[in-house]
Parts: C-alpha cells; structure tokens; sequence
C-alpha cells in the first residue's frame, strides 16, 4: 500500500513540475506580446499567442475625431490590406477613414464596440480595439510599422506638426499657443477637414461619402 502511495505522489510531483514548466514561458511571450505597432496613418496593432494580431485606433485619431458615434467594420473573413481603408469612425456629420495597419482576414468583430463605440474613446488601446485578423505576410509588412523609442518620437512630431497645420487659425487654439486637439473635427470647416485628413490619416473623405 505504502509503495502504490509512494509511487502516486510521485506521479503528481512530476506532473505539478511539468504544468509549472509549460506555463513559465507562457508568461513570457505574454509579456513579449503586449509590443503594439503603429501603422502612419493611426491603426495600431499588436500580436495575439496564437499568432493573430488586434488592431484599432490611437489616442491621436480618437483625439483628434472626438466623440466615436458609429463604427463602420468590415464584415467577417473581410480581407484587408495594409495601407488601404478597413474601417470608418462616425460622428454627426463627420466621417474619420482609418487605414489597416496589416494584410489579412478579420476572424473577429469586437461586438462591445459595435454596442458601445464610446470604447474607442475611453480605452483605444485596450477595450476599445477594434479587429481580430489573421494577417499575411506580416514579417514583411511590419517593415512598414512603428514601435517603442520611434513610434514615440514621431508622435510627438505629429502633434507638432498638427500644431503648425492649424497655426493660422485662431479659433482652434489655445490662448498659450496650443493646438485644440480634443474634437477638432467639430471645429474645422469642411475643407480643412479633408485637408486634415489627407495629410494625417493618408486617406480621402470624399471617397468615402
């Protein structure tokens, strides 16, 4: 009886051990994982475990667009392309064409966007992404992509940039100088709108209407 015992306790040791070492580099990759890369014309995306990747909108975009009334998603096994149109923002007469940042096919719709778009607003990185896809290419395609130290640098850029954009336009700053950046949208003319567009977003409103 002792032996048989004996024997079952060594079987569960080993199997503790075994599960402890499976899951320690789980971990790992996890950490690894959470990497996000921003395409230039404001789609971010980041790697899943099983080798999908998220993709949705940066903080400058929903900034920028202010409130997100509607999303306009591609519809399942949708194929889409890097550098090309995947998704429209929404908000009262405003229409904001955001462009994939992979290629691939969308295996998944986040459905509490659909229900809640305010998502993209409140968490643009996190609860408010947008598409599961199961990219092509994605090693090449991530040449075209930005991360870390150089992502942060040309954010910054940007936003400088976006400053000296508007810098004729009283109404859209600030008494110090400062860019208005929360709800431009609703502050711009038609015409500086697309212009907005074009130049940050890569992408014309026009096409889209």
């Amino acid at each position: 009886m002792s032996v048989i015992l004996g024997l079952t306790m060594l079987a569960v040791a080993l199997a503790v051990g075994f599960l402890s070492r499976k899951r320690k580099p789980k971990t790992d990759a996890a950490r690894v994982l959470v990497r996000r890369y921003l395409h230039p014309g404001h789609a971010w995306m980041r790697e899943t475990e099983d080798g999908d990747v998220l993709v949705g909108v940066d903080e400058f975009a929903q900034s920028v667009f202010g409130s997100v009334e509607k999303i306009e998603l591609p519809r399942l096994l949708k194929k889409v392309k890097q550098g090309e149109v995947a998704w429209h923002l929404r908000h009262g007469g405003r229409v904001l064409p955001i462009l994939s940042p992979v290629s691939g096919r969308v295996i998944e719709k986040n459905e509490m966007v659909v229900i809640n778009p305010g998502l993209v607003n409140s968490s643009p990185l996190g609860d408010g992404w947008l598409l599961r896809v199961r990219p092509t290419h994605l090693g090449a395609h991530m040449n075209n992509l930005l991360t870390g130290k150089a992502m942060q640098h040309w954010l910054d850029a940007t936003r400088a940039e976006l400053g000296r954009f508007f810098s004729g336009v009283p109404a859209l700053m600030y008494q110090d100088g400062g860019v208005l950046i929360d709800g431009l949208a609703d502050r711009c003319s038609d015409e500086e709108w697309a212009r907005l567009v074009d130049r940050f977003f890569l992408a014309d409103v026009e096409r889209t209407k």
